[in-house]
């Protein structure tokens, strides 16, 4: 249970700067691919008596940034594909 609370919360985390970004004055995230990772998400409802599970999958591309910080950027599996370490950001999503 504590494990599911944990990820909701880095899910919210993670998801709230995306979702914010579109309306607010915040500047999108430039730089360098310095991590990639992947996650697999799953979910167990119940209905009707009968548990359901669906997964899929979550890409995160980690970015230093031009001040040396890091941000994790979370991206499609296309734009996952084309960004090699060592590339720009967001430039390389653009191929």
């Amino acid at each position: 249970m504590k494990r599911t609370l944990a990820a909701l919360a880095t899910v919210a985390v993670l998801t709230t700067p995306l979702l914010t970004a579109c309306g607010s004055d915040s500047k999108p995230v430039t730089g360098t691919v310095i991590g990639k990772d992947t996650d697999n998400e799953c979910k167990t409802k119940k209905k009707n008596g009968k548990k359901t599970r669906t997964c899929h999958m979550e890409y995160e591309l980690t970015v230093r940034t031009k001040s040396g910080d890091e941000e994790e950027v979370d991206v499609s599996e296309s734009s996952y594909d084309n960004c090699a370490e060592g590339t720009t950001y967001p430039k390389c999503t653009k191929r």
